[in-house]
């Protein structure tokens, strides 16, 4: 009798025991509804409204990531990063007036990055980050971002560009002032805690600026560039750099500007 219970112990499909638990799990997970991602998003200052679908391909109506908020956004993971510790999401996002594009990835770390971001988004979507859009300044800004590393919501690697077009203000005296070109990196040498991008205006703005942004650990830019007057300039720019003091040998004058996000 013993030695019967021991064979029909032995015989217990343990296998298909453990495919059936392992099926049952990749078909919870497949199909968990992307609206459970809600409460913790929000932890990280994400705000869905109007969730539909899955974790692994879901939708939403609206999306608010720390101030920034973002149409009708698309998402779809691949669940195969994360045997590797990986999260890879490629994200689809539209508003009536721009829209973005980014592939986001991150670890278990904190830390994340993006990748291959194209969009173009009015400059006062972005007025929390300390960019003028809450003071008066209009226009948009074109992404063109290879790589975006992001550590406690402040960038610590940019290789791309980003362009503001059609750039318009201030409130008090709104002067439309062409476009200005960021590239990052400005070149291959790399300062320990900074971020340098080569600063220079596009042909239709009034202004041939030339110069450099620093962006620092703690938050703050730095902006050093030459400034000249274009022949399509306004008076009340050449009048306005006159306080910039005399020109140099080549009509420029230096121009330096500070702050924090």
């Amino acid at each position: 009798m013993e030695q019967q219970a021991t064979t029909s112990g032995a015989r217990f499909p343990w296998r298909w025991l453990v495919l059936g638990v392992v099926a049952y799990a990749v078909f919870v997970l497949a199909t968990f509804p992307a609206a459970r991602l809600t409460e913790r998003l929000q932890k990280n200052g994400v705000t869905l409204a109007g969730v539909s679908g899955t974790i692994w391909n879901g939708t939403a109506g609206a999306v608010q990531a720390n101030g920034i908020v973002l149409g009708p956004t698309e998402w779809r993971i691949s669940p195969w990063r994360l045997l590797v510790g990986t999260l890879n999401a490629e994200l689809h996002s539209k508003r009536e007036d721009g829209y973005l594009d980014a592939t986001v990835r991150t670890g278990f770390g904190g830390s994340f990055s993006l990748h291959d971001v194209h969009g173009s988004l009015p400059i006062a979507a972005l007025s929390s980050f300390g960019i003028p859009g809450g003071s008066g300044w209009t226009g948009t800004l074109q992404l063109d971002i290879q790589t975006l590393a992001i550590e406690n919501r402040w960038p610590t690697e940019i290789k791309g560009t980003i362009e503001a077009a059609n750039l318009v203000g201030p409130a008090q005296q709104p002067t439309p002032l062409g476009g200005y070109r960021i590239t990052f990196p400005a070149s291959d040498v790399v300062t320990a805690g900074e971020l340098q991008g080569a600063v220079k205006s596009l042909d239709d703005s009034p202004l041939d600026v030339v110069g450099a942004v620093r962006l620092t650990a703690d938050r703050n830019y730095v902006i050093d560039a030459q400034v000249a007057t274009r022949p399509t300039a306004p008076a009340s720019i050449v009048k306005a750099l006159q306080y910039l003091g005399p020109p140099d040998a080549q009509g420029r004058r230096p121009l330096s500007l500070a702050g924090s996000f």
